[in-house]
């Protein structure tokens, strides 16, 4: 009797714990905010936990119906899509954002990642990429259309569209578009961290390498153009200069290998000669009818 009393106790006490386990694993949504589980989410995405992020992101859309955090969440779910090459529904969720138009302030943003599924579509195309490919010409009038969306002061979403249209152009071989392009993301957008990978790029404008925007890469081009002080320690300086994976530090190498000393960015480009003001060729298809329609031509180079 004893035994039986001993083993019924050992049996109800792993099963309360495995019960209390598993509330324990569970998010409590009475008592956590929507910023608070947009963090969690984020901290998944960026663990390439996609799927879990875009549970969290969904419940957050659930969860918290009168959130401001709705536009970024659906943003962040067509990134994870695209992580995942589930292409069809990370394009469905950001025309679907597009058309809804809810916060305008945020159409450059959603611009800048339809801009980025066609660059990576159109590494999947054969044969020799030229001028006239349509992925990297979609590409380049959706970043055109971030740039240009009057409706919308997102400094940071449109710098990045700026930015990766130079880098289109270089790698259509358009290397004076993409060295102008570079300097107007310079001159026009200097608080940004596009501004600091365009004055990197106009060392080396046919470089098309793909520059990361991490704490420990901005240090690492900062210093390349001497905008911070290398440390005299030597211990201190390894710690900075090699912040990166390996991959990322080799391709920060190839782009800083033949950098002098002096300050670099090149001359700023006047906002007259603006780049922006270029036509995309009227041969080229329409990305989709049912987008909204770009904004008028700005000749105020804004």
């Amino acid at each position: 009797m004893v035994k039986f009393k001993s083993v019924t106790v050992v049996v109800l006490t792993l099963l309360i714990l495995s019960c209390s386990g598993t509330k324990k694993d569970e998010i409590d949504y009475s008592q956590i905010t929507d910023a608070e589980l947009m963090m969690l989410a984020d901290k998944d995405f960026q663990a390439g936990n996609y799927n879990k992020a875009i549970e969290k992101y969904e419940k957050l859309l659930l969860e918290f119906p009168t959130s401001n955090l709705h536009i970024d969440a659906q943003i962040r779910i067509a990134d994870a899509f695209g992580k995942m090459d589930k292409y069809e529904q990370q394009m469905d969720r950001l025309y679907r954002l597009v058309k809804e138009n809810i916060i305008p302030e945020r159409v450059p943003k959603i611009y800048v990642q339809i801009g980025k599924f066609y660059e990576r579509a159109a590494q999947f195309n054969p044969g020799i990429v030229t001028s006239d490919s349509s992925d990297y010409n979609k590409a380049l009038k959706y970043y055109e259309m971030a740039t240009k969306y009057p409706d919308s002061d997102d400094a940071v979403s449109k710098s990045e569209a700026a930015y990766r249209r130079g880098l289109v152009e270089a790698k259509i071989g358009q290397i004076d578009d993409a060295t102008s392009r570079y300097r107007l993301v310079s001159s026009m957008y200097p608080n940004t961290n596009y501004s600091i990978l365009a004055q990197i790029k106009l060392k080396d404008p046919a470089n098309v390498t793909e520059l990361t925007t991490t704490d420990s890469a901005m240090v690492v081009y900062k210093q390349a153009l001497g905008l911070i002080e290398v440390p005299v320690d030597e211990e201190a300086q390894e710690n900075i200069e090699s912040p990166v994976e390996p991959e990322e530090k080799s391709n920060l190498d190839q782009t800083i290998d033949n950098m002098d000393n002096e300050n670099a960015g090149g001359p700023l480009l006047d906002q007259e000669s603006n780049p922006e003001s270029e036509q995309i060729d009227p041969n080229n298809e329409n990305p989709d009818e049912n987008l909204l329609t770009p904004a008028p031509e700005d000749t105020t180079g804004n």
